[in-house]
């Protein structure tokens, strides 16, 4: 079921509120963030067409506050 843009914009929260915190403790976690991926990929898989764009707006900067690789495109 696609998900509304407020629960999207929830899920990027949780995401990068795990981000941060992973990093706080170990920044050179490298393989946490390579799993950053499958969490993008799981939020991109529940949006509609529609909100593509915006959503991998919000995702870039997300990546970029956090310093983690952009997500494969989907």
């Amino acid at each position: 079921m696609l998900k509304s843009r407020q629960e999207l914009r929830g899920m990027l929260c949780r995401i990068e509120a795990v981000i941060e915190l992973v990093h706080s403790k170990n920044p050179s976690e490298r393989d946490f963030f390579r799993s950053a991926d499958g969490a993008f990929q799981d939020v991109l898989a529940q949006c509609a067409h529609e909100d593509d764009d915006w959503l991998f707006n919000l995702i870039d900067q997300v990546c970029t506050r956090q310093c983690v690789p952009y997500p494969m495109a989907r």
